[in-house]
């Protein structure tokens, strides 16, 4: 058996080390990665929901003004349903954020279950189920898998 020189030792654990570093360099620019990916989705979640405030100021339908491209129809509901139906829209960008913090793993998961909880309850607000259904069209998939998993006392 040969011995190994303690030069090389000294070389193949420098070596080791530094690939070491590397890997947790990756693996910490991967996470400030998702992190910067979190904060961007949460911008533009404050950025959505900061219209809903002139929206029931002026008690008008953000849904028909910015869904259905109706903006006749926004004043057809009286300024309580109107805000019901923004506070459910908005409510629903905030789950939309959720989704997607815990997906990155940035949202433990007994946080996330207590989330589902909530919009279980949402969900189930079967007046509002038509703009469920037209919000869902612009979730990504796996949000829309999550909600149709969910509990439905609105069917038939």
């Amino acid at each position: 058996m040969r011995k190994i020189d303690i030069q090389d030792l000294i070389q193949l654990l420098g070596m080791v080390g530094i690939i070491g570093s590397l890997i947790f360099v990756g693996l910490e620019m991967r996470q400030s990665q998702r992190i910067a990916m979190a904060g961007q989705q949460m911008d533009r979640t404050a950025i959505a929901t900061s219209f809903f405030g002139a929206f029931n100021e002026a008690g008008l339908d953000w849904h028909s003004v910015a869904l259905l491209n109706r903006p006749e129809l926004a004043e057809q509901y009286t300024p309580g349903i109107a805000a019901g139906r923004n506070n459910f829209h908005q409510t629903l960008f905030v789950y939309e954020n959720d989704y997607f913090q815990f997906e990155q793993g940035l949202m433990p998961e007994n946080v996330w279950q207590a989330k589902l909880d909530g919009l279980a309850f949402f969900n189930n607000q079967c007046n509002y189920r038509d703009l469920m259904t037209i919000r869902k069209s612009f979730f990504p998939l796996g949000l829309v898998e999550v909600i149709d998993s969910l509990p439905d006392e609105c069917e038939g």
